[in-house]
């Protein structure tokens, strides 16, 4: 029997956003004082253990972080009131929010203060989506919860979300609400839609998808939907050691693909751990 042909995703692992908000908490190690995220850094185990061999900690509450220490803000920023409570306080924050997370806090607040409703496409239990309400001033509600008077109306998504759920949801908001003028930002990272364009792509052609990436990350999840979505028996991992022998019984191709605060190094352990278990051979990325 061939070698089965295995697929890795070329955009797979880091985004820009979270290599720069590694970077910036590693740096930020690396001088005096300790050194806090509030939440995990990004939704990676991994990652998050590694930093905090590195003497960063993870704290859920501002009250937690001693004077004089530095907080690195995460990725997926944190709410207003938040972070005016630790610029009141002898705290040296280092702001690694995700500028295109950034932007999208920044629409809302510029909506809100134009006068409109804003509505936010994403989960409403995500840090992002906490973080993008406490901008609306009041003015902002989560989807599917929508105004229903004749109101001025301005729409964003979570940065991570599924653009086509994303413009379905506009569609229904259109279809629904009697608004008097609609505004929509596509706030979609370009990155993320790149990866689900490319999950799409390799999902077609494989018999087999992994998934690589925290458990709780968001547009991880993300990509193991649309390759279930497309019918394919996927697999949602986070280390290589998850990966069973069985899943590749047959197959003749087998994609892989990772969500976006997957490290480069994992990535390679789990196209490692495919080829010795099937002898397969990797197109694209190569192994080692």
């Amino acid at each position: 029997m061939c070698a089965p042909k295995v697929v890795v995703a070329e955009t797979a692992g880091f985004c820009f956003g979270v290599k720069r908000a590694v970077k910036m908490a590693y740096d930020a190690a690396k001088g005096e004082g300790p050194v806090f995220t509030l939440g995990p850094l990004i939704h990676n185990p991994q990652v998050v253990d590694s930093l905090r061999e590195k003497g960063i900690e993870v704290t859920s509450s501002v009250e937690e972080i001693p004077e004089g220490a530095v907080v690195v803000i995460r990725s997926h920023g944190v709410p207003v009131d938040v972070l005016e409570r630790l610029q009141e306080n002898d705290i040296r924050i280092v702001d690694a929010t995700c500028p295109f997370v950034k932007r999208a806090q920044q629409i809302v607040r510029s909506l809100a203060e134009e006068g409109f409703s804003v509505v936010i496409f994403g989960d409403k239990k995500h840090p992002e989506v906490k973080a993008l309400v406490s901008y609306g001033m009041g003015r902002a509600s989560i989807y599917p919860e929508i105004p229903n008077d004749k109101v001025k109306i301005g729409v964003v998504s979570q940065t991570t979300q599924l653009l086509e759920k994303f413009l379905q949801a506009v569609k229904e908001i259109i279809d629904k609400c009697p608004f008097s003028e609609l505004r929509v930002h596509n706030t979609v990272c370009q990155s993320t839609a790149e990866r689900q364009k490319e999950c799409r792509q390799i999902a077609r052609e494989a018999d087999v998808v992994i998934v690589v990436g925290g458990k709780n990350s968001a547009n991880t999840k993300k990509l193991v939907d649309i390759a279930r979505s497309m019918g394919k028996e996927t697999h949602h991992i986070e280390v290589a050691s998850e990966l069973s022998p069985s899943w590749f019984l047959g197959k003749r191709v087998i994609g892989i693909t990772a969500g976006a605060s997957t490290p480069d190094w994992i990535i390679s352990e789990v196209v490692e751990e495919v080829r010795r278990m099937t002898g397969g051979v990797v197109n694209g990325r190569q192994s080692g």
